[in-house]
């Protein structure tokens, strides 16, 4: 497991919007991921009605979860170029609002490498589920300690992810998918290159499932 430390707030908040505008065109959820998450959440709640992603970009997965799901999907982005993208509001992820308490049947991010006090993160975002609902993370290689620079200062292993939420939450499952990177051909060849495997199966994701409650 691995942390950077900031000198202060603003050049925490400054790094991300760095790394925000450099990646403002690039998507990290998998349709294959997303439409998984949406299948638990319907079985989790036949009539669901809010869900929440955190650290989204240019609002892809709020997009794509709210047009599979017709729930209310709201995303968060630290970076001032929230505004550009349908419901997005621009957010500091550690932080809620006192009427997220309790409202979400889901959250979702693969952006939770980005946090300077992940303890605070993980807290402040199970709060916001209902009694029944869930967080789901992606972990990817890119979210491993030996990836952390910069903006994506919060890195660690799949079992010290594992270990480290199951001090308080309870990890229902972990579910794993190979993305085949058709839409960035460029990512895929990559992950090919560097990570060879039967079948040119792509890139591997690992989708976390939280439980409020141990």
């Amino acid at each position: 497991m691995k942390l950077l430390k900031f000198k202060s707030y603003a050049d925490y908040v400054l790094s991300q919007e760095r790394r925000n505008r450099n990646k403002i065109n690039m998507v990290a959820a998998s349709k294959r991921e997303l439409d998984e998450v949406v299948q638990m959440v319907l079985n989790n709640n036949p009539n669901p009605s809010y869900g929440l992603c955190h650290g989204v970009r240019n609002g892809f997965e709020v997009c794509y979860l709210k047009e599979r799901t017709n729930m209310e999907v709201l995303g968060t982005e630290i970076s001032s170029t929230a505004s550009q993208f349908e419901n997005v509001i621009q957010w500091d992820f550690h932080e809620i609002k006192e009427e997220w308490i309790g409202k979400f049947d889901f959250i979702y991010s693969n952006s939770w490498d980005h946090a300077f006090d992940p303890d605070k993160m993980l807290d402040s975002w199970i709060k916001c589920l209902k009694e029944n609902g869930r967080c789901y993370l992606q972990w990817t290689d890119t979210h491993a300690e030996n990836t952390v620079s910069g903006a994506d200062c919060f890195g660690l292993s799949l079992g010290e992810m594992k270990d480290w939420i199951s001090k308080k939450y309870k990890v229902e499952k972990i579910k794993t998918f190979y993305e085949f990177s058709i839409l960035n051909p460029s990512r895929w060849m990559i992950n090919l290159i560097k990570r060879p495997r039967p079948g040119i199966r792509g890139r591997k994701i690992n989708l976390v499932v939280i439980m409020p409650k141990v």
